[in-house]
């Protein structure tokens, strides 16, 4: 069964993910230039580039706004999303997206007591929250994959600061959303896993695990803002042809011989067999360095959509 793996034990962002999925796909940045270019928003591209990570080859991907951009609620975006031509954005990946960005809004939503409609992406924010995660699911779905099977994720530790005050991490937005995924947290002492990234894991994955047994056909890597810091980072992604009855089990339970592709996904919270770090499963809970739950969404608002990580920077 053909396989997207995506290794998050370095953390997850929005544009890691996005970047790494790029880098995976031959095709990868043509694609997504002009599936950006589509979507019709003013002044909106994105600019891809190598960064060293560890002397490590990665892509890194910039969504640019040559034009200021207005505040948006998650009408504003499904509407951006619904009025895309098919041609560039299929009509699951249109699904798939606008459930990662309503992932996003029913966390802020949760974790602020506020009405859902009341919700806003923030200017600064908006544009790249929409263009990493429409842009993921394309590209996952490019790949052809049958199946996403997500590492555990790392949360990373330490504290960051935005408009709502100084929280541990993960903060109140992420927490929600790493509800029901299996994450692991190391003394990094900063921010690893943000809302964006949690929430298109969340919506992509069919099941959590180690890399499964097969042939590896590619692999991509890519970086962010904050990749080459005092921790660095990047995301791995692989595509391979896992071998026959050695995959992981998908949420219901048991497992399918057949691939799904991505009208399924986020199944974790009905039964998936997880497993640990080191590829045993795991039905304890209490390992210290795991988190379970599973629900909703992206950086607190203040009304502004992007957490600070511990230097006070910005970041999705």
């Amino acid at each position: 069964m053909k396989t997207l793996y995506l290794e998050c034990s370095l953390g997850v962002s929005g544009d890691m993910l996005l970047a790494s999925l790029s880098d995976l796909l031959p095709d990868g940045e043509a694609l997504l230039a002009q599936a950006v270019a589509a979507l019709g928003l003013p002044g909106v591209s994105v600019r891809v580039s190598e960064q060293m990570v560890q002397g490590i080859r990665t892509r890194r991907v910039e969504v640019l706004e040559e034009t200021p951009q207005p505040l948006r609620h998650l009408k504003d975006l499904t509407d951006i999303v619904n009025a895309a031509p098919e041609s560039h954005w299929p009509e699951r990946v249109k699904k798939l997206g606008l459930a990662a960005l309503t992932r996003l809004a029913e966390a802020e939503s949760k974790v602020h007591n506020e009405p859902l409609e009341h919700i806003h992406f923030h200017e600064v924010g908006a544009v790249d929250t929409v263009v990493d995660a429409l842009g993921a699911v394309l590209l996952a779905q490019a790949t052809g994959a049958e199946q996403v099977i997500v590492s555990p994720v790392n949360l990373g530790s330490g504290f960051v600061t935005f408009s709502h005050g100084r929280f541990p991490v993960p903060a109140p937005a992420s927490a929600e959303l790493a509800r029901g995924m299996r994450t692991f947290a190391t003394d990094s002492g900063m921010e690893l896993a943000t809302p964006t990234g949690l929430a298109v894991l969340k919506t992509l994955a069919d099941g959590y695990g180690p890399l499964p047994l097969g042939s590896i056909l590619s692999l991509g890597y890519g970086s962010g803002t904050y990749s080459t810091g005092a921790y660095p980072t990047f995301l791995r992604a692989y595509l391979l042809e896992a071998e026959a009855g050695k995959s992981h089990d998908h949420g219901h339970g048991h497992g399918h011989g057949h691939g799904h592709g991505f009208e399924l996904g986020n199944h974790g919270e009905h039964g998936t067999a997880y497993y640990g770090p080191h590829g045993h499963e795991d039905g304890n809970q209490g390992q210290g360095r795991h988190v379970h739950d599973k629900h909703e969404q992206e950086h607190e608002h203040d009304h502004s959509h992007r957490h600070q990580g511990r230097h006070g920077h910005d970041h999705d």
